[in-house]
C-alpha cells in the first residue's frame, strides 16, 4: 500500500522551493549578487570578514547564554553541552515557521543531557524574555531615533513595524505575567484547559493542568533564584544587548564591503531594527520573503539599484543560510545519559 503523500509536507517542499528560487533571483539577477563578484571593483574582503564575525559573535554569545541561564539552576551543567544545545535552537528556529521548532527540540536536547524538563524551559524562557525585552527596547530607540523617517514610511509598511513592534511588547507583557504572577497564570490555564476540553479538542483537562501546574512551580521558583542575583540579571542584558548589536552591524559591514561611505552606522543599525520589527513574526522559515521585502524598503536609502539585490543576498546569507550550515551537523541529539 503506497504511502500518502501528506499536506504538511507538500508544504514543507514548497517552502523549501520558495526559499531556494528567491535566494537565486537576488543571486542571479540583473544587478544580483553574481553581477557584483563578476565586477572589476569586487568586495573589501576585511569588511565582508567582519560581517561574518559579526554573526559568529552572535552565535557564540547565545551560547553562552544558554549556558548561564541552565548553569544558574543545575551547576552541574557544563559548557560544551550548551554548544549542541545552542546549534540545535538555531537550526531548529531556521528551518521551522516562526522560529516555533527551535525551543522544544532544545528542550528536548537538555532532557537528553540529564537536565529536567522544567528547569531546561525555565532556562530557555527566561533568556526568551531577557530577549524579546532587549529587541524590544531596541526597536523603541530606533523609533524615537529616526521617527521622521518611520513617520514618513508608506502607510501599508508602517502599519506593518508598528504591528511587529506591538506584538514585541505584548509577548513580553505576556512573559512577565507567566514568569511573577503565580494565581492568575493558574486561572488563566484553568479557563484555557477546561474551554478546549468542552469543545473536545483535548481529554482530561485536570490531569493536564495538574502536570502544568508541577512545571509552572518549577519555573516561578527559578524566576525568583535568578532575579536576586542583580549581577547575573545585569550579566545575561548586557551580553543580549551586544548580540543584537553584532546582528545588527552586519547590513553596515556589507555596505562598507561595497565600498560604500557616507552613511551612519546608528542610522543601519536603527533601519535593521525595523526590519527584525516588521518580519519577526511571520510564520514561514526564516521569515523568508518577509524578510527581504522589509530589507528593499528599508535599506533603499542606503545602497543603489545597482546594489540592493547584492546587499539583501548577502545579509540573508550570513544570517540565515550560514547558521544553518554552521547549527546542522549539531542536529542528531545525544544519547541520554544513564
Amino acid at each position: 500500500m503506497k504511502k500518502k503523500i501528506s499536506f504538511k509536507n507538500i508544504l514543507n517542499w514548497l517552502l523549501m522551493l520558495f526559499l531556494v528560487l528567491l535566494f537565486c533571483y537576488l543571486c542571479f539577477s540583473d544587478n544580483g549578487l553574481i553581477d557584483l563578484i563578476k565586477s572589476s571593483k569586487g568586495f573589501n574582503k576585511s569588511w565582508l570578514s567582519t560581517a561574518f564575525l559579526c554573526q559568529i559573535i552572535n552565535l557564540a554569545i547565545d551560547t553562552y547564554l544558554v549556558y548561564r541561564f541552565t548553569h544558574n539552576m543545575d551547576k552541574n551543567y557544563k559548557f560544551k553541552n550548551s554548544i549542541r544545545v545552542a546549534m540545535i535552537g538555531q537550526f531548529f528556529s531556521a528551518i521551522t515557521p516562526g522560529s516555533s521548532g527551535g525551543q522544544p527540540m532544545q528542550v528536548y536536547a537538555m532532557s537528553k543531557q540529564g537536565i529536567d524538563a522544567g528547569l531546561a524551559t525555565a532556562a530557555l524562557t527566561q533568556k526568551f524574555l531577557v530577549y524579546q525585552t532587549v529587541l524590544t527596547a531596541y526597536s523603541l530607540i530606533a523609533i524615537l531615533l529616526r521617527f521622521e523617517y518611520f513617520n514618513s514610511l508608506n502607510g501599508i509598511v508602517w502599519t506593518i513595524a508598528l504591528t511587529g513592534f506591538i506584538i514585541q511588547a505584548l509577548v513580553i507583557a505576556a512573559l512577565l505575567l507567566f514568569s511573577f504572577s503565580k494565581k492568575l497564570t493558574h486561572k488563566i490555564i484553568v479557563i484555557i484547559f477546561v474551554l478546549l476540553e468542552k469543545i473536545h479538542i483535548i481529554k482530561n483537562a485536570d490531569e493536564k493542568i495538574k502536570s502544568i501546574d508541577s512545571q509552572l512551580i518549577i519555573f516561578h521558583n527559578s524566576n525568583k533564584f535568578l532575579y536576586k542575583n542583580k549581577y547575573t540579571v545585569l550579566e545575561t542584558y548586557v551580553c543580549t544587548a551586544v548580540q543584537l548589536t553584532a546582528t545588527f552591524l552586519i547590513p553596515y559591514c556589507i555596505y562598507k564591503s561595497f565600498y560604500l561611505s557616507g552613511q551612519k552606522v546608528s542610522d543601519m543599525i536603527c533601519a535593521q531594527a525595523f526590519v527584525s520589527m516588521s518580519s519577526g513574526f511571520v510564520p514561514i522559515p526564516g521569515a523568508s520573503g518577509a524578510a527581504e521585502g522589509a530589507s528593499s524598503i528599508f535599506f533603499q536609502p542606503f545602497f543603489d539599484e545597482t546594489t540592493i539585490k547584492s546587499a539583501i543576498a548577502l545579509s540573508r546569507f550570513i544570517t540565515y543560510y550560514f547558521t544553518i550550515i554552521i547549527s546542522a551537523p549539531f542536529a542528531n541529539f545525544v544519547k541520554k545519559k544513564k
